[in-house]
């Protein structure tokens, strides 16, 4: 999930409703469905956004939501490098803010 959402990101692509129920896994990857709600952004803003979305799907609906996401970052970090801290970075002022504590 991670390598694909950073693959995404690299392309400038943001989901914008990025959760499980929008992902599908076939032939052994995953395919990303419904992009109605995206867009093309680069700035660590939205794709944080798109990441926090993820981490809140994965522990409203799996009990190894922690394990899960640490894999999720991993791919991530894997994908974008360097880029991913800005981002990261965002993730957390995101989740610090008061809509979402």
């Amino acid at each position: 999930m991670g390598r694909v959402a950073g693959r995404l990101h690299r392309a400038g692509i943001i989901h914008g409703d990025l959760t499980t129920s929008n992902m599908v896994v076939r032939d052994g990857g995953i395919v990303i469905l419904d992009f109605s709600l995206g867009g093309k952004a680069r700035d660590p803003e939205s794709r944080g956004v798109d990441l926090h979305l993820l981490r809140e799907a994965l522990t409203s609906t799996h009990a190894r939501a922690r394990a899960y996401y640490r894999g999720v970052l991993a791919g991530y970090r894997e994908v974008l490098g360097a880029e991913a801290d800005a981002v990261l970075a965002k993730v957390k002022e995101i989740e610090s803010r008061g809509r979402y504590t």
